[in-house]
């Protein structure tokens, strides 16, 4: 474990705990951003947990030092950020644990905005913040229909008057007690991959008592690396892989219908584009695994050629289609 000199004091109103993976050229604009917050009354650290990076993170030195304390730890391999969150939960201080994802650059208000989501004598509820993707990073047609999605998502979310439902809960930008956290034992570690591991906690915490809210008081901004189709692709192949867990994890109707991994007939489905997709859903999950792989590359290929020529509203519904047709196959592999 690093640490800066500056220590923590026993206790302090807020921790930030960040989880990252090969995120060492990611980090200094997120803690550039974060060191601009303004502080609680009662202090806030931050925790950066390197997730076992084969070229271990090493924290910027800034011209500046930031307004609150810094620690490092590193996982001594790569176990995902469901066991980084753990380590930097079980390694924070603060009353309330803000989760920010590396790539995340803060608004000035966040810290007080959290600190004030959490009163201390109030019944615990868990913080949705807002994300807003910087047009830096969201380019070209693909990145523009994320913004999209992203956007349909707010108005969704501050239509709802702040109640969420567990399925609604994303963890890039979140905040919770420490204390209600630890009381459902944190994020599971059986999501090793990537997706749902949030999902999977809000469920948790929700029927543990825990109001879960949505709040566009503060904004994050999304630097994301992955508004790239294929990495976005292949991340929903892990995503699929990880809904198997989820599933075996909770047997309940709610949430195999959620993650359809009972699949998707496409004759029971509304409208035109619904039945495209199932099918295509469900040619991937009865392909043999030898086939998936060179069928997924063509319809990402034909993706890609659509960009050129499709109109704006055929080419978001290929996006669609192809990304889940990369999320049957990895529910499919897994089960076999």
């Amino acid at each position: 474990m690093e640490r800066r000199e500056k220590r923590a004091a026993e206790t302090v109103e807020i921790s930030v705990v960040i989880p990252t993976f090969e995120g060492g050229h990611r980090l200094p604009a997120t803690l550039e951003a974060l060191g601009r917050c303004t502080q609680p009354p009662q202090g806030a650290e931050i925790v950066v947990v390197d997730d076992g990076s084969p070229e271990p993170v090493v924290l910027p030195d800034g011209p500046a030092p930031l307004p609150c304390p810094l620690r490092l730890l590193r996982l001594a391999s790569n176990a995902g950020r469901a066991a980084a969150c753990n380590a930097g939960v079980r390694a924070a201080s603060g009353r309330v644990v803000l989760i920010l994802d590396d790539d995340m650059s803060a608004a000035e208000n966040l810290l007080e905005v959290h600190r004030r989501a959490h009163p201390p004598a109030s019944a615990p509820r868990a913080v949705v913040g807002r994300i807003d993707p910087d047009p830096e990073f969201f380019t070209g047609r693909f990145g523009r229909f994320l913004a999209a999605e992203e956007e349909r998502r707010h108005q969704r979310l501050a239509a709802r008057d702040r109640m969420l439902n567990f399925t609604d809960c994303l963890t890039g930008h979140f905040s919770v007690p420490r204390s209600a956290l630890l009381e459902i034992g944190g994020y599971d570690e059986g999501f090793s991959r990537y997706g749902f591991e949030d999902i999977e906690l809000a469920f948790r915490l929700e029927r543990a008592g825990v109001e879960l809210v949505y709040t566009e008081a503060t904004v994050t901004r999304h630097r994301s690396e992955f508004a790239d189709f294929a990495a976005h692709c292949r991340r929903h192949l892990e995503a699929g892989a990880m809904a198997r867990h989820f599933v075996e994890r909770h047997h309940l109707p709610e949430i195999e219908a959620f993650l359809r991994t009972g699949g998707m007939p496409w004759n029971e489905q509304q409208g035109g584009f619904r039945k495209a997709m199932g099918a295509a859903h469900t040619l991937i999950r009865t392909l043999p695994a030898p086939l998936r792989p060179p069928l997924l590359a063509l319809a990402r290929t034909t993706v890609r050629v659509a960009e050129w020529i499709a109109p704006t509203a055929l080419l978001h519904a290929g996006y669609h289609i192809v990304r889940d047709m990369h999320y049957a196959a990895g529910m499919a592999a897994e089960a076999e």
